[in-house]
């Protein structure tokens, strides 16, 4: 082999050297889109490498309220912003594009239960959307929907006799409910089987957690969701409670009868509204027999019954649903009891069951004198072969349960009946679960899915976003990791905190956000300039430094005050090469110098170009409008990215 010639060597080294870092030459010809992987041709002239869209909200309120926008899919929330309104006003939002295409609203005037509102989008465009949140569309007191005639009607002496439970009217939830129940109990699987609800359980009653803080009394409401069955016989849903370590002094109340009957004192069980619009309809009507044309809302032409029927709405009008209401009742319970519920049928206790509740204590002056289902598994019959008869999820959106009708068979699905449990504020009521659940061995697989039951957060997540530039101009790798930031803002606190990730320059670079010096990215690491940062590996090694809070005015968005973020690179010898901000990397609309990522972004590795890292964000970049690549941040290429450490 050939000597290279000692200068060339250097050349070559050198060469190497610089192609390792950031700021690679190699790629000269990326203005007009040779090497850069960006068909630049057809990029969206809308495209502002931002993964969000700005949405108005014109919003309607009686007198005063806070309202919160979250988001609403899969099972923790995030709240993308708050806002105190005095009468109408206007709010607006960064709606992050992989969050499905709607999120939700939160109207809390502080003294009524909570009510909720599904948003619903179609595209990625900037929105102006009107919202109602008036009287005649408030939880209480709406006008009646209209219904039919019932025969199978009851008023509340009939049904509960001598009961101490107070009929709250209807309590307001999100449409999600009726989604995240489907999803979580699903028809004609086992619920065991599910990973995603308590299958064996208890509750205490002196822990009640609202807002985060323990009550004084232990009132809760439950209120009506949805079923699935083909039962038509009676069912009855009640609960129980009974002392700590003995079930000797167990008592039983009924609450209401859920399958036979379809109006409570004149009031469909559940109801729904449509496109934001203010009227309830009942949701009393069976998906065969509806009409083929679904914006037709002549609900009296429809028919069906029972409690399953409920469920039809919401396959049948999909995102229309933009709120749902159901019964609501109020369970009080005795400081210091352990509860759970039941759904009992009109025939006699067994003798078997009899058997199984003589076992655990209960004396025979308390015994029940029906059959049921119970929440507990060890007041089941057939327990040992998995016929579990009820379950309980604990979602940011709501907090659910479900019952089985079938004593001995069945697909012990547990979505017969369902119902939501929240606080006297409307809120999604956090049980504090007893030892014997937290212990049961038909839970322990769903508890280290979900630890979150059991250990309930403190904190109300925000919606974050990371920040992902290029320090380099037009000659550069695109990896986006030169300096990564994480921007959370609070808008009820009117500022943001700003968190450096990730330093993949080696040169000086300081961050400035509205000409004020936010720092020397090595330097807010401890390391020196050419040492580069959780950029090198799969797995950052460093934690993340907080800098200085910024500033988030009242109606400030991050579409916007992004553009206030900045950077100042400087060469070997200490002069200034260039000064640039989010706005001068993103003139040109072509290929991005920086990008704006909802959430918690895994940017990519070293020299890792963005569109090896994320083969999807060519497709987004080419068509901002295309919904189906708006959460292409998402789907990163194995082991080519690098994920932050917790926090």
């Amino acid at each position: 082999m050939q000597k290279l010639n000692p200068a060339l060597w250097v050349i070559v080294v050198f060469a190497l050297a610089f192609s390792a870092c950031s700021e690679d030459t190699g790629l000269a010809g990326t203005e007009n889109g040779e090497n850069s992987g960006w068909p630049l041709n057809s990029v969206d002239p809308k495209q502002t490498w931002m993964t969000s869209e700005t949405v108005q909200l014109d919003i309607s309120i009686d007198d005063e309220a806070d309202i919160t926008a979250q988001t609403i899919m899969n099972e923790k929330v995030t709240v993308l912003g708050q806002k105190h309104l005095k009468g109408s006003g206007v709010m607006f939002l960064d709606v992050p594009q992989g969050i499905g295409g709607s999120f939700g609203l939160v109207y809390d005037d502080g003294v009524s239960p909570k009510q909720y509102r599904q948003i619903n989008l179609t595209g990625y465009n900037a929105k102006v959307i009107d919202v109602n949140f008036q009287s005649e569309s408030a939880t209480r007191g709406a006008a009646p929907a209209p219904q039919r005639a019932s025969t199978r009607a009851a008023t509340a002496s009939s049904l509960y006799g001598k009961s101490i439970l107070e009929d709250c009217g209807y309590l307001n939830f999100g449409p999600w409910g009726w989604g995240d129940v489907k999803t979580a109990l699903v028809e004609a699987k086992n619920s065991k089987d599910n990973l995603s609800t308590l299958i064996d359980y208890e509750i205490q009653s002196n822990k009640l957690l609202e807002g985060g803080e323990l009550l004084s009394n232990n009132d809760i409401v439950i209120s009506f969701l949805y079923g699935h069955t083909g039962q038509t016989g009676a069912r009855t849903l009640g609960y129980y409670y009974h002392s700590k370590d003995t079930y000797s002094d167990i008592v039983f109340q009924d609450i209401a009868e859920v399958l036979t009957l379809d109006y409570y004192n004149g009031k469909a069980k559940v109801q729904y509204q449509l496109d934001n619009k203010p009227e309830w309809y009942d949701a009393n009507f069976d998906h065969k027999d509806t009409p083929s044309n679904p914006n037709n809302a002549n609900l009296e032409a429809r028919r069906g019954d029972d409690a399953y029927n409920t469920l039809n709405v919401h396959d049948y009008y999909g995102d229309r649903v933009t709120a749902i209401r159901g019964i609501t009742f109020k369970l009080s319970i005795p400081q210091g009891k352990e509860f759970g519920f039941y759904l009992r049928t009109n025939g006699a206790l067994s003798s078997d069951q009899k058997t199984i509740l003589t076992n655990l204590g209960v004396s025979e002056s308390n015994m029940p004198q029906y059959s049921a289902n119970y929440s507990c598994a060890n007041m089941n019959l057939n327990t040992t072969k998995g016929n579990f008869r009820s379950a309980i999820a604990i979602y940011d959106n709501f907090t659910f349960m479900g019952l089985d009708d079938d004593l001995n068979g069945g697909d012990c699905d547990c979505n017969d009946v369902t119902f939501a449990l929240s606080n006297s504020k409307g809120e999604p009521y956090i049980p504090y679960f007893t030892d014997g659940t937290k212990n049961s061995q038909w839970n322990q697989e769903v508890i280290n899915k979900h630890p979150e039951y059991i250990n309930p957060p403190t904190q109300t997540k925000l919606q974050s976003w990371t920040l992902a530039f290029e320090n380099a101009g037009m000659d550069n790798d695109f990896d986006f990791n030169d300096v990564v930031l994480k921007v959370t803002p609070n808008t009820t606190t009117h500022t943001a905190e700003v968190k450096l990730l990730a330093a993949g320059a080696q040169r000086r670079t300081e961050v400035y956000y509205d000409g004020t010096l936010l720092g020397e990215v090595h330097n807010l690491f401890g390391v020196d300039t050419k040492t580069m940062v959780n950029t090198t590996s799969t797995t950052a090694t460093k934690k993340a430094v907080t800098l200085n809070s910024i500033k988030w005015p009242e109606n400030a968005t991050m579409e916007a005050l992004r553009m206030n973020f900045s950077l100042m690179v400087y060469n070997e010898d200490g002069t200034l090469d260039r000064k640039f901000s989010m706005t001068d990397l993103l003139n040109d609309q072509k290929s991005p110098q920086a990008l704006c990522v909802a959430g918690d972004w895994k940017w990519p590795k070293e020299r890792t170009n963005i569109y090896t890292a994320y083969p999807l964000i060519g497709l987004w970049g080419v068509n901002f409008n295309n919904s189906e690549y708006g959460n292409w941040y998402a789907y990163p290429k194995e082991d080519a990215v690098v994920t932050p450490l917790s926090e």
